[in-house]
């Protein structure tokens, strides 16, 4: 894959010092805690609102509440991202994400949960955009792929065991223990963020009067993520995929309570086994030298178009599990690469505003498959609605795997 990016900035050619790879660590390390905690806090909302009889719909509500803000603010939280000290970000928003889970605290009131879970959702957009971009900013780009890896593997390990200990703790506190939880994993990234000197966006060294070259390249460069068609051909596919694919997650708690009669813990424990495959997953796509990006993303659609179909024709509840595991080795295969090629083609000056771009569609795809999975799981057994998803993603595979293949053969823009 060509791949031809200028950075604009020479602190980011200089090797990484020892304490720049701490810094990727602490990052990798404050995204691990805060997405356990979201995901132990979420999955005990999803319990809690099939336990109350709210129904697809409620689930679907709640779902989309953490989905849809990314997606409404991506355009104002990219600028931000490329124009705020990132420390700032992390750390004050951080700090409210903290004071809305312990807001939860105070209500089972399913309308006022969404709403909480929107407010919380409109934080982690803007915090998307800077975890996603700060690891190529701590290391020369050679050494990107590494960082990116370490982060999201990082990340992939901190939600394996979140759903089963959220199923774990429903079980005997409700949401108090879960949301309790998530409150100091936000405390946590806040104080890690105090500790991180690397930011997003770096200043650039003044320009000598003398300099004629100077002005060649304006701030105001007219970059803009779907200008590469490569990562258009990502962003596309991976909406789609993420759409049919995240369908099963408002089908999931009634496939497992209601058609095979488990209990929390076996849901939570479900849960977990696609956890489970994305820390593997996200390994092989770094350690795996011989295939392209291209073809990585592509054979990790695949694994989570067969997982899909797979539980859905499962004849047991266990029987979930393996195939479970399979998507989750695809899911984690492709959230490490995007993040790298993300890294590698988009500029350090519009970087934020890329992510954000990756935030808004990541978000969009799971935003309409929560949709589907609401009319799926009100008309149709569940599993049909599995099937359902799992056959899409195979479609979808089928009509845009070739554009993405030739579409990596293009170099970034010069004006990237």
């Amino acid at each position: 894959m060509a791949v031809s990016v200028s950075p604009p900035l020479q602190a980011d050619a200089t090797p990484a010092r020892a304490s720049a790879w701490r810094e990727v660590r602490l990052l990798a390390g404050m995204r691990s805690l805060s997405v356990a905690g979201d995901i132990m806090a979420a999955t005990a909302l999803t319990l809690l609102a099939q336990k109350n009889g709210a129904g697809g719909w409620g689930v679907m509500a709640l779902l989309l509440a953490a989905t849809l803000p990314p997606v409404f603010l991506a355009p104002i939280t990219g600028k931000f991202a490329d124009r705020v000290d990132s420390k700032k970000i992390i750390v004050v928003v951080a700090s409210l994400q903290a004071l809305v889970c312990l807001a939860m605290l105070t209500t089972t009131s399913i309308p006022l949960l969404v709403a909480l879970c929107g407010l919380l959702a409109a934080g982690v957009s803007f915090t998307h955009p800077v975890f996603g971009g700060l690891p190529s900013a701590m290391v020369s780009p050679e050494e990107v792929p590494r960082a990116s890896a370490i982060s999201q593997t990082t990340t992939m390990a901190g939600m394996l065991f979140a759903p089963a200990a959220a199923g774990f703790l429903s079980s005997r506190s409700g949401t108090t223990l879960p949301l309790v939880l998530d409150a100091f994993s936000f405390v946590l990234v806040a104080l890690g963020g105090l500790a991180i000197s690397t930011r997003l966006h770096k200043k650039a060294a003044p320009a000598s009067p003398a300099s004629p070259a100077a002005p060649a390249q304006p701030e105001a460069a007219p970059y803009r993520v779907w200008s590469d068609p490569f990562l258009r051909s990502v962003l596309v596919l991976s909406g789609i995929v993420m759409a049919c694919a995240c369908i099963i997650n408002v089908l999931i708690v009634f496939y497992v309570r209601s058609t095979f009669g488990a209990s929390e813990q076996v849901y939570g424990i479900i849960m977990t086994t696609w956890a489970a495959g994305m820390v593997p997953g996200a390994l092989l796509a770094r350690k795996v030298k011989n295939l392209s990006h291209e073809a990585i993303l592509i054979g990790s659609f695949v694994c989570i178009a067969i997982a899909i179909l797979g539980a859905g024709l499962a004849p047991g509840v266990w029987w979930i599990a393996p195939f479970y595991l399979l998507g989750g080795i695809g899911n984690g295969a492709q959230a490490t690469v995007t993040h790298i090629v993300f890294n590698l083609r988009a500029p350090q000056s519009h970087r934020g505003r890329a992510f954000a771009a990756l935030g808004a569609v990541s978000n969009t795809g799971p935003g309409l498959g929560f949709l589907l999975g609401g009319l799926l799981v009100s008309a149709f057994e569940p599993r049909y609605g599995f099937l359902a998803a799992g056959g899409l993603i195979a479609i979808a595979l089928l009509t845009t795997a070739r554009t993405l293949i030739r579409s990596a053969a293009k170099p970034v823009a010069a004006t990237a």
